[in-house]
């Protein structure tokens, strides 16, 4: 590390120099040593200034802004020699920061220099010793500063990691850390005795079931002590080291997996080489990696632990930018390709073009229902969709929420108001609320079983406001109040960020759909299962999930006109392919209306901008998720409209509807579905739904 004089320049990414505060300080700035000019010029753009040259200068502290000077001093002895200084001797803002910054220094200067006319320079002890760190910023002429006080050096803590298990919940309401001084057999633990460099002050992160529940504030330094009554284990002796606690949970926690695996690896400690956890106790934690973690999930913290975080932030880094996690910028077909495999990674078999059609399923609207066979993957296909792009549970952008038989409103998901007048959040709310909080990340809802009860019934308030989503002047997507002011304490929106997927059943057990839901989403089923995929079974390349932005997935349109303005021919070709559908379909009543119209316009616009799939691909799958629902029947109505609507997807067939081969059909997946139904007709009745 240099040292000249009162300056040095330690390990530092972006550092000029660090300067130990002086009287000189207070009073008009600081004198640099010629052994740091190199280090000034390189953070200036490698512009030395010539002797007598002055410009301005600006120092950066906490986000605020201060006009200074750095200046060449010519000195008195020779034309040809200068003095490199930075000047402030007129901007009082900036005295008076300093000098209540550094207290402890100008206490002690002003002191020793009162009343003393010696000229010559009094340094602060080691002990009292205060320092100004200079960073560079990329741009010439501007440097950020960073404080390195007395107050701040004797308050700065230790991060420490706690594996608790199933004595997470014992301690947490105890407020205390216990362990033993030695096993039953007598062996004494070194991560055990570590608890004793614990002291007040000292952050620790609580993790128990394979997620960070909590962080600790240590209340006291830590002492030897006898088991608490509340650890109910006897496989531990009596005697054992205690840590007062202050639990704070996490909200939602952080699952071991959503910390950056190269995080892991690179700190060690709690993890091994291969950033897997260690089954150890006490460990400590680096700053560096304990405040990347606090700025990678800092919305997840309560108020009063990120308060004390940041109080010790310039500490550790000065104002050094800590490492921050990338937001990821991908294209659709990009995240699309992730996505498939990510699956592929877990050992699920779903075909590339699912997951495309889930893809802008989503995009297109953000309710999306899943229907078929029990079993076939509907519910995990949506989870590892999820996780894929970054949201699971454990972070709080994936939530599962179990349809019970007996909803019959509203208040069953979105909350009710009780007897003595307070709101009580449904799960949907909480769900809403944070969403709310974090417009850039995408949250998922899977309702699972969403038609044991009657959706029309508990599902109908956010059916209609989904209805009205519009564009505001910002360019945000808003909606009506799904929740007013009067019931919930406060208006409650549906944010643009949140999806909302709900998996069905179609059997004695469950209830029809309305063309109300129907038109409102897109159906996708899952009955094709392919028993001899084994992949699962073996190695398979690993694949890490990337955090999307809501972006990604974010609608782009919402009315047709504007679509329209980008697309006319997208368009014009679908509506002119759904005015021959319709005309069919007018015979059974079951034609489609605007908004089916919209939506699948919408659809292969999303499609085509990506480059996913082709028109008659697109269309192939519109014509399946919001068309054929539609129809059930038992009479030769429906006979007819399906004879035209599969001559319209593939070809006239015969009466013999077996072994049909669709290869050159404009559009096999309808037909292949719309033969399935005219099959079923034989026996009376036919639906989309019966399988």
């Amino acid at each position: 590390m240099k040292i000249v004089k009162s300056w040095s320049k330690p390990n530092l990414k972006n550092l000029i120099g660090r300067k130990q505060i002086d009287w000189s300080i207070f009073i008009n700035g600081t004198t640099i040593p010629k052994e740091f000019y190199e280090d000034f010029a390189e953070a200036n753009g490698s512009q030395p200034l010539e002797v007598g040259e002055s410009v301005p200068l600006k120092l950066i502290y906490e986000g605020k802004l201060y006009e200074v000077k750095l200046v060449n001093v010519r000195r008195p002895e020779g034309k040809e020699k200068g003095s490199l200084q930075i000047r402030y001797d007129k901007n009082d803002e900036l005295k008076e920061l300093l000098k209540r910054e550094f207290a402890t220094s100008h206490g002690y200067l002003l002191q020793e220099r009162d009343g003393k006319k010696s000229k010559k320079p009094i340094i602060t002890p080691k002990e009292l010793s205060e320092f100004i760190d200079f960073f560079k910023t990329g741009d010439p002429y501007i440097y950020k500063m960073a404080f390195r006080t007395k107050h701040e050096n004797e308050g700065k803590p230790t991060f420490w990691w706690v594996n608790m298990g199933k004595a997470y919940k014992q301690q947490r309401d105890g407020e205390f850390l216990w362990a033993p001084q030695k096993t039953k057999q007598g062996r004494a633990v070194s991560y055990h005795v570590r608890l004793l460099e614990a002291k007040a002050g000292d952050i620790v992160f609580c993790y128990s079931e394979k997620t960070i529940r909590s962080i600790g504030i240590v209340k006291e330094k830590a002492e030897v002590a006898p088991r608490p009554s509340e650890v109910a284990s006897n496989e531990w002796e009596e005697k054992g080291y205690l840590v007062e606690l202050s639990y704070f949970e996490l909200n939602p926690f952080i699952g071991k997996d959503e910390i950056p695996k190269d995080w892991r690896i690179k700190e060690q400690g709690p993890f091994d080489v291969n950033g897997n956890l260690n089954m150890g106790f006490f460990y400590a934690l680096s700053d560096e990696f304990a405040m990347n973690l606090y700025q990678l999930f800092e919305d997840r913290f309560d108020i009063q632990v990120g308060r004390k975080i940041k109080e010790y932030k310039s500490v550790f880094f000065g104002n050094e930018k800590i490492e921050e996690k990338e937001k990821v910028s991908m294209t659709g077909r990009e995240v699309i390709d992730h996505i498939h495999s990510y699956i592929k990674s877990k050992g699920f078999y779903y075909e590339k073009e699912e997951v495309i059609n889930f893809f802008l399923s989503l995009k297109t609207k953000p309710f999306v229902i899943l229907s078929g066979i029990s079993g076939t993957g509907k519910t995990m296909i949506v989870r590892w969709f999820a996780e894929a792009i970054g949201a699971t549970e454990a972070n709080g952008q994936f939530t599962i929420i179990p349809v019970r038989p007996d909803w019959s409103d509203g208040s069953d998901l979105l909350g009710y108001t009780d007897i003595k007048g307070d709101f009580k959040e449904g799960p949907l709310t909480k769900v809403i609320k944070t969403a709310s909080d974090h417009p850039e990340k995408p949250y998922i809802v899977l309702l699972d079983e969403m038609n044991l009860a009657r959706v029309e019934y508990y599902f109908s308030d956010i059916l209609s406001v989904m209805e009205s989503r519009s564009f505001n002047e910002e360019g945000d997507i808003v909606t009506s109040v799904v929740l007013t002011e009067e019931i919930a304490g406060k208006n409650f929106y549906l944010p643009a960020n949140l999806y909302i997927v709900g998996t069905v059943n179609m059997d004695e057990t469950t209830h029809p759909f309305s063309k109300k839901v129907l038109d409102r989403a897109n159906t996708i089923e899952f009955n094709r299962v392919q028993l001899n995929y084994l992949d699962f079974l073996q190695e398979l390349e690993e694949v890490e999930p990337i955090a999307i932005q809501q972006e990604v997935l974010e609608s782009k349109y919402v009315h047709l006109k504007d679509l329209y303005k980008d697309n006319p021919d997208v368009v014009h070709k679908v509506t002119r392919e759904l005015e021959v559908v319709n005309k069919i379909l007018e015979k059974i009543q079951a034609h489609v209306g605007y908004r089916v119209r919209d939506e699948i316009c919408m659809y292969i616009a999303y499609s085509e901008e990506g480059q996913v799939m082709d028109f008659n691909q697109a269309m192939d799958h519109c014509l399946l998720q919001k068309i054929l629902p539609r129809i059930s029947g038992s009479d030769s109505r429906v006979k007819d409209v399906l004879d035209e609507l599969i001559k319209l997807c593939a070809f006239e067939i015969s009466e013999d509807v077996d072994n049909v081969d669709l290869t050159y059909a404009k559009y096999p997946k309808s037909a292949e579905k719309l033969i399935e139904m005219r099959r079923r007709l034989v026996d009376g009745f036919t639906s989309f739904w019966i399988s």
